[in-house]
């Protein structure tokens, strides 16, 4: 009994956070579809920040959720997601047109969600455009197409127009898939994102990339002066041939885990969406 006890106590001491981290919450159809008022599903994962993705086409019910969340104190993180097909320029054409009736409410905004992968799925992004992006001098320069280097010209023409319509928020750098550790470090290869003030990386528990490699995506942010937000991240996933699906126990254990070698990590989510899964 007392050895069974002491290993109890071990988990817990392993699942601790190293820090103080932030929580937030994402319940994505009944938000950003139905505009439910959704603080009990943001008591339950004791959060403080509703996160919501707003996709490129008309969601009138969105604006109402994040009212209701924001009088009842949440802060409010939206992602405005958009066509890869797009310019830079149409891009920033449509956070101006978008973001203007959010950004009262608006605590953080980032620019776009998961723009690095190919996507069909109503809140499609579709196929992830390229740039030229060139490093090293002389005989060993060496260049390639780069999705990164792509987002971050968006990145470019995006950033005034957050910075214009709301001043106050906080501007989200890259909100990448799992698996868009070298899209985020290629859109840092020309410099710095001019305002840029935070990383976020999406810590589902992949087969390779995700939660795992959070304490590098961190160390790597943190390097350049700026938290790491882990944006989306469960452990109710479907059995997926990308993702593994972990007890409540394994998770928490595994994301302690991650939070003690992650001490640029600031935030850390629960994202529900039924093609993923939830409990």
């Amino acid at each position: 009994m007392i050895v069974l006890v002491l290993a109890f106590l071990c988990v817990l001491l392993v699942a601790a956070p190293a820090h103080a981290v932030i929580m937030e919450a994402d319940p994505q159809t009944p938000c950003a579809i139905d505009g439910d008022n959704v603080q009990s599903f943001l008591q339950a994962h004791d959060a403080t920040v509703l996160r919501i993705v707003l996709p490129d086409f008309p969601s009138p019910n969105a604006l109402t959720c994040v009212e209701r969340a924001k009088a009842e104190g949440y802060r409010v993180y939206i992602s405005l997601q958009y066509q890869n097909a797009w310019s830079p320029d149409q891009v920033a054409a449509y956070f101006a047109q978008t973001l203007p009736q959010y950004a009262r409410y608006a605590w953080a905004v980032s620019v776009g969600n998961e723009q690095d992968i190919f996507s069909k799925q109503r809140l499609a992004q579709g196929v992830p455009r390229t740039a030229r992006l060139c490093t090293g001098t002389g005989g060993r320069r060496r260049c390639r197409q780069s999705a990164g280097a792509y987002y971050r010209e968006v990145w470019d023409a995006v950033e005034p127009v957050i910075a214009r319509v709301a001043p106050k928020a906080l501007r989200v750098y890259g909100e990448t898939s799992p698996w868009g550790f070298t899209f985020l470090k290629d859109g840092f290869e020309t410099g710095p994102p001019r305002g840029a003030q935070v990383v976020a990386f999406h810590c589902y528990d992949t087969k390779w990339g995700g939660l795992r490699a959070v304490p590098r995506v961190a160390a790597w942010a943190g390097r350049r002066h700026l938290p790491l937000w882990c944006s989306e991240m469960s452990d109710a996933l479907h059995p997926l041939s990308w993702g593994r699906r972990d007890t409540s126990l394994r998770w928490e254990t595994l994301l302690g885990g991650i939070e003690q070698r992650s001490p640029d990590l600031q935030m850390v989510s629960y994202y529900q969406w039924a093609q993923i899964g939830a409990r």
